[in-house]
């Protein structure tokens, strides 16, 4: 293979429009898919959350029955944030003149027109005698995104139409399994999901970015196949003796062999498994685009540990330092990613990216979410399968 790569020559057009990936009104076939909005612990009975999703305003609360609404967050009368409320009994009044609305989005009580709007029923007659609507849900309601809770994730689906969704939530990887242990970081970090994605499945700047914590430099030959089939990208690693540093010594104290992948789930997911026999860990990470620079990332660490180490109480023993670990090398990530950011938002040409082999499944991320980006119109990139060699 050449040392440039194919789809990168100098002259092409952007390989990522951040702008347009994080604009509902843009973004193409990119929104028809369910996005975290928030862990199920961030969400409690009695307070809204507000998010933004591909630019859009949401508030998050439970409704009387438990279950997660999403409501667009601002208020019909003066368009004041609804998030900034209080939740009662399973709705939500607004922080301005307290309209309250329900699950669904519509409006229940205004408390300025007195107690006859506060659930009786209104006579037609003093109602045109006094100038009132007969009742406060006939002033509209509220735009309602579908939502979803499993694994501890708050989900919600922004597309035209939710029985269009081109897939199911994401399952997070050993949820609820024996000998698993599961814990979520939510990350805000200054950059595009593209770029994220390809930075959370990306070996070579770990001996860069991450040296001494993950990895150190050894320039070694690390041949791999890549594969794009189904709206994923498979990274194998087929190294015959990858040494991690810091918390992978404590994952593989007896130095079995490591079976590494990284994988892309389209449109924003990425998996990253280190394997040692039936020990080690998986990093799962989905995107949620708030603007074209601004993303937050639900990351869901799952881990075992080997099954023959001294008592259950050195699994205890290592959860803090396992969770401050991970923070530590996150930080590191969020770091670069602005760094990158800054370059790219430096006058024209940002987001022309050239590319070697080491880059191939990188090309193929871009390949997908560019075509969903652009509506999905017809087949999507062809299923592949190649062998690559880069060092680290």
């Amino acid at each position: 293979m050449n040392a440039r790569h194919p789809l990168s020559p100098p002259h092409a057009r952007p390989a990522v429009d951040l702008e347009a990936e994080a604009d509902l009104a843009r973004c193409g076939a990119l929104k028809d898919f369910w996005y975290v909005a928030c862990l199920s612990t961030e969400l409690p009975a009695n307070k809204p959350v507000a998010r933004t999703v591909f630019g859009t305003g949401l508030v998050l609360f439970r409704g009387q029955d438990g279950v997660p609404t999403a409501l667009r967050d601002r208020c019909l009368h003066r368009n004041a944030r609804l998030s900034k409320g209080d939740v009662f009994h399973g709705r939500l009044g607004c922080p301005y003149h307290g309209w309250v609305y329900d699950a669904s989005g519509a409006v229940v009580e205004i408390p300025a027109l007195g107690p006859p709007q506060r659930g009786e029923k209104l006579d037609a007659s003093a109602c045109a005698h006094e100038g009132l609507k007969p009742a406060p849900c006939d002033l509209g309601r509220l735009a309602r995104f579908p939502t979803r809770e499993q694994d501890g994730l708050v989900y919600v689906y922004l597309g035209e139409d939710v029985t269009q969704a081109r897939a199911e939530p994401f399952r997070v990887p050993y949820w609820g399994e024996r000998g698993w242990t599961v814990y979520f970081m939510v990350t805000r970090f200054a950059n595009g999901v593209t770029n994220l994605v390809e930075n959370f499945m990306d070996v070579p700047h770990t001996s860069f970015v991450h040296r001494g914590w993950f990895r150190n430099p050894t320039r070694k030959r690390v041949p791999s196949t890549v594969k794009r089939h189904a709206g994923r990208v498979r990274m194998t690693y087929l190294q015959e003796e990858d040494a991690l540093t810091g918390l992978g010594r404590l994952f593989n104290p007896r130095g079995l062999p490591l079976v590494h992948t990284d994988e892309f789930i389209v449109p924003n997911i990425t998996r990253v498994d280190y394997q040692w026999g039936d020990s080690g860990f998986a990093i799962n990470s989905q995107c949620t685009p708030i603007g074209p620079t601004d993303t937050l990332v639900y990351t869901a660490i799952s881990y075992r540990l080997p099954v023959d180490l001294p008592g259950a109480w050195v699994g205890r023993a290592l959860t803090p330092f396992v969770r401050w670990y991970t923070r530590q090398v996150i930080q590191q990530d969020v770091v670069i990613m602005e760094t990158q950011r800054q370059g790219l938002t430096d006058g024209p040409g940002g987001g022309v990216y050239s590319g070697t082999e080491a880059d191939l499944h990188h090309a193929d991320v871009e390949a997908y979410r560019r075509w969903l980006r652009e509506g999905a119109r017809g087949p999507g990139p062809e299923d592949a399968e190649r062998d690559v060699v880069f060092w680290v």
